[in-house]
């Protein structure tokens, strides 16, 4: 009978996810004519995703996951095509595998979101869906990754993080034989903040533990409303041996990215031993891309805006004092909806330059969005940048790579490029060589490689 029932499951499952490629691959020829058809198609991806949370969420009361209905053992990625040329970056070859087997996405553009990291001086792979399961390879074979087992579903309790496209992983980072994962967290009912778990990483069980989370929650109830994404954040990187940095965002409530006294809308400085926490940068809105320099001591963040004014910001000698990057004081991004009430916008006011109010200014901005995500040095002397660009719209150069080259001071951009690649770039990690670098693109749930040709 459970044979029959796990059949079943299946089926259902291959089914909603063929629907959902289907409408995707519908999406992505979209038209002015289609837009009444592909509002449909939306509505019914939307409604195929409820389904598949349904179906995952009657098995965790019988202790059972859709994921491993689908593989139990592990993730298997299928070639695409190898060692092709990328037009613009003539010294990289471009790889690009594809699955089926990662269910839940944290973007209705996508089939399947995932985060990555390099272990064992970059011979390996992690990879974690957005719903916590995590796989391992040799970096040689990344048609099949073997799943690890971990206690995450007895960590992470709520039903929104495992079948919500808002909630879920934020990102992961291994450093000293230690992963640590970032995602939102239920602190209490319609009360949500960002959390920090770690565990001794191995390749067997992982057993997570509380490492951080933000001093306070941010209500769903308040005057500036409340948005997932927009308090995703969750960017970890290494600062140096004790310390840790750490993106958040405002969850939508805006004053709270000015707020000294708050957690959100910031850049955090986290202490790995006794787990104390200070603000390095405040006045951000969302940052999802973190790189810092120990050679040329610098913060180098991006951040999504609102409608429009995307940014990539420069931090130079970040730890001399604490600076103002102007979110919702300054952006050159616009408000969504026109009817705020005037409380709102004099709090948010998004004033169209930040030096005059005595604010950091970006050092670039996008208008329109490109959906800014994760960015990775490409040379030593960290002049030159990979961003990663989300969004839906090619004439907007979304879906690809910007890269940037920064002047001496690298407190200016002056070279910029742009690589479509027709996916949404979620994650990025590069070798410590600079000679490999990894992608997630959660537009078909792929991994992409790009080879430095010597």
């Amino acid at each position: 009978m459970k044979v029959k029932a796990n059949f079943i499951y299946l089926i259902i499952i291959v089914f909603l996810v063929a629907l959902l490629i289907i409408g995707h691959q519908i999406n992505k020829k979209s038209s002015a004519s289609k837009k009444n058809e592909i509002s449909n198609i939306v509505n019914q991806l939307k409604t195929r995703n409820n389904q598949l949370a349904k179906i995952q969420k009657n098995l965790f009361k019988d202790g059972k996951n859709l994921n491993d209905i689908i593989s139990k053992k592990g993730i298997t990625f299928e070639n695409i095509f190898k060692d092709k040329k990328l037009d613009g970056l003539n010294n990289f070859s471009y790889s690009k595998y594809s699955t089926k087997d990662i269910l839940f996405n944290g973007n209705r553009g996508a089939i399947g979101t995932a985060y990555i990291d390099f272990y064992n001086d970059d011979k390996n792979l992690l990879i974690a869906t957005y719903d916590g399961i995590f796989a391992f390879t040799n970096i040689n074979n990344l048609e099949n990754f073997v799943k690890i087992n971990s206690n995450i579903n007895s960590i992470i309790k709520y039903d929104k993080f495992y079948f919500h496209e808002q909630y879920g992983i934020k990102d992961i980072h291994i450093d000293n034989n230690k992963l640590y994962v970032s995602y939102i967290g239920e602190r209490k009912d319609n009360c949500y903040d960002l959390k920090i778990i770690f565990s001794e990483f191995n390749e067997k069980f992982l057993d997570f533990n509380l490492f951080y989370q933000t001093l306070n929650c941010v209500d769903k109830n308040n005057n500036h409303g409340f948005w997932a994404h927009q308090g995703a954040g969750g960017r970890i990187v290494n600062l140096d041996s004790s310390n840790l940095l750490f993106t958040t965002g405002d969850f939508r409530n805006r004053p709270l990215s000015q707020d000294i006294k708050s957690d959100f809308g910031k850049i955090l400085k986290i202490n790995i031993q006794n787990k104390n926490s200070e603000v390095v940068s405040l006045g951000h809105r969302n940052p999802q891309g973190l790189y810092y320099s120990k050679k040329f001591d610098f913060i180098l963040s991006t951040e999504h805006g609102p409608k429009g004014g995307d940014e990539i910001n420069i931090n130079n000698k970040p730890f001399l004092k604490v600076k103002n990057f102007g979110w919702p004081i300054s952006s050159y991004g616009k408000h969504y909806a026109k009817n705020y009430s005037d409380k709102i916008l004099k709090e948010a006011p998004l004033n169209k330059s930040h030096k005059k109010f005595g604010f950091e200014e970006p050092i670039k901005y996008f208008d329109p969005s490109i959906g800014i995500s994760q960015t990775i040095s490409l040379n030593e002397a960290d002049t030159e940048f990979l961003i990663g660009a989300m969004g839906n719209e090619i004439a907007d150069q979304d879906l690809g790579l910007h890269y940037i080259k920064l002047n001496e001071n690298r407190d200016k951009v002056i070279e910029h490029d742009y690589f479509l690649l027709n996916e949404r770039v979620r994650d990025m990690v590069v070798s410590k060589d600079k000679k490999l670098i990894i992608i997630f693109l959660e537009s078909t749930s792929s991994i992409s490689v790009l080879k430095k040709n010597s």
